[in-house]
């Protein structure tokens, strides 16, 4: 069954609130897809943040632990995050726009040579239509273009999983 996965941030002894509101859009969206949502947490002491993920909503929390986890370094992450990919099977993956989810996002993207969109306000589930091809269940990845002039829509029927960036703050 593939899943929703959303990556979390910590910052010294708490989750990250931008971590908390794509677990919350997370929720919403495997609903849709009648899927699992699954939680990637990977730093030196994971535990202890196990019982909020499961209150915010996840069914699953992988977790990828030790000292070379903390603080965050690009190199670690990536393979502690492949490896999470790899067991959760995901069809849609989401992180921060943060300064982390910035760095380790297109990383895994190339890794896995799929698409992402970055800095994202919404995220939606929806069906696509292209020369004669039909798509169900994408992930609608909407954000600003052209200097916050117009609001894109981006869909990735070919290239899965599905990743996104979120910016803090615009989910509800």
């Amino acid at each position: 069954m593939k899943s929703v996965l959303v990556y979390i941030e910590t910052d010294n002894d708490k989750i990250r609130s931008v971590s908390l509101e794509l677990l919350s859009k997370g929720n919403e969206l495997k609903e849709k897809l009648n899927t699992e949502l699954h939680a990637a947490i990977i730093g030196k002491d994971n535990d202890r943040f196990f019982k909020e993920l499961f209150a915010f909503g996840a069914d699953k929390v992988f977790s990828v632990k030790g000292d070379k986890y903390s603080p965050y370094r690009t190199i670690p992450h990536t393979r502690g995050m492949l490896e999470i990919i790899k067991k959760s099977d995901p069809q849609i993956i989401l992180y921060g726009a943060t300064n982390i989810g910035r760095d380790l996002a297109p990383r895994i993207a190339s890794t896995l040579r799929c698409g992402l969109t970055a800095d994202c306000t919404d995220l939606q589930i929806g069906d696509f239509e292209y020369m004669k091809k039909k798509w169900e269940n994408l992930l609608y990845q909407i954000r600003p273009a052209w200097g916050g002039n117009i609001i894109a829509t981006i869909v990735n029927p070919e290239m899965h999983p599905q990743m996104a960036t979120v910016r803090e703050g615009v989910m509800h």
